[in-house]
Parts: C-alpha cells; structure tokens; sequence
C-alpha cells in the first residue's frame, strides 16, 4: 500500500497522469482522455465520431487528482493554438496531406512516387492482416487516407510471409536500390500511419503483425 502511494506521489509531483485518466479544461469542460505517455508531451484523445488527437506538454497540466488532470488553459485557449496538424484531426488528414508528408520524409521531391511506395507498402499490409483486422485499420482512418487503402486493400484471409518477400516490392516499385531503403521507405508510411491512428488501434496493429513486420512498425515513430 505505501509503495503504492509513494508512486501515486511521484506521479502528482512529476505531474505526469495515468492513461486512461479523464482531462479537463480549466473551465470545467472535458477535454477526452489520456491515451499515450511519452518523454515530454502527454496525448489526449476527444470526440467518438470526429476524432481529435491533442498532443500537449507536461507544463499544460495545472493538478492531477483521483484519475482526474485539470489543464491551466480554457478549452478555446487549447483548441486555438493546436492547428489541425499538431493535433493530428484525423478527419481534417488528406491523401494529399499524407503523401505531401510522406515525401518530404523520404526527401523524393516526387509526390507520384510517394504515392506508389505507400500504395505497394499498403497493399503488402493489407495482404498480411485478416479481415477484422483490415476493417478496424480502416474505420481509424480519415476520409482521405481510407479511399488509397480501399483501392489497394485485398480481401480474403490474411497471408504469410517473411521481411525480405515484404520489402522486395517495395524496393522495386520505390525504384530503390538496396533493401536498407526499402526497410526505411515502409517505416516512413507505417510512421506517417500510426500518426493519424488512435495509439490503442496502432498497438493492435502491432500484435497482429509477424516479427519482421512487427519491428518496422515499432520503429516507426
């Protein structure tokens, strides 16, 4: 019981909260719920239909009490200062958007060719989960991200394979060289993916991915 409370304590005075716990504006007004834990920042998940994703730092919290964090700012001063691209709005999220990311990541200077490696990578993907699994990764996407998943996605039962049967078309369609360049070309999709994913249906992914899938996908930050 003291160990407990001795945790709670460097919990309240670290001010870092517990996922899951309920997180309020200053005026009173829910804000959704603590989902993810990092280093510096703290994500808040609010809304059931139109999903919205606040990624806030620990200095944003005013107290923590019984599973409850109260934020120093009102729900207006949060919202105004979070643009739809910090907060990571999964239904503001285009395909446009997304592959506008994806090839400045890779720094293709190519929108046509980031649109290629993210159809391969989402097609090899689809190839590998099952069908519930396909239907929950689509339901967590945005309008926009969930039409270039429906052209790709294949149906049927999930299939089996290895990193190198999952990355040689990927290196083939990227037009890459080396396999290292294929490997870092799927993270940066599954990267761009899990940043427009609730973090619980992300983890789910994860689960359900083979070793080598799986460690792509955790590498992605």
């Amino acid at each position: 019981m003291r160990v407990a409370e001795t945790i709670d304590q460097q919990q309240e005075q670290q001010r870092v909260p517990r996922l899951g716990s309920e997180v309020r504006f200053e005026d009173g007004v829910t804000a959704g719920r603590v989902r993810a834990v990092n280093a510096d920042t703290f994500v808040v998940i609010r809304g059931k239909k139109r999903v919205r994703r606040l990624v806030l730092p620990y200095s944003a919290i005013a107290s923590i009490g019984n599973r409850i964090v109260i934020l120093r700012a009102t729900r207006a001063e949060v919202l105004e200062k979070h643009s739809p691209l910090l907060t990571g709005d999964r239904e503001l999220v285009s395909k446009k958007r997304f592959l506008r990311e994806l090839d400045s990541r890779l720094e293709l200077d190519n929108i046509e060719r980031a649109e290629r490696i993210a159809r391969i990578t989402l097609y090899l993907m689809s190839k590998r989960l099952s069908p519930e699994q396909k239907k929950k990764l689509k339901r967590s996407l945005p309008a926009g991200i969930r039409s270039l998943w429906a052209v790709v996605e294949q149906q049927g039962s999930e299939q089996y394979f290895d990193t190198c049967d999952f990355l040689e078309p990927i290196k083939k369609q990227g037009k890459f060289e080396t396999m290292e360049e294929a490997y870092i070309a799927a993270r940066e999709v599954f990267s761009s993916l899990k940043r427009i994913m609730p973090p619980v249906e992300a983890l789910e992914i994860s689960r359900s991915l083979p070793r080598g899938l799986q460690d792509i996908w955790e590498s992605a930050s």
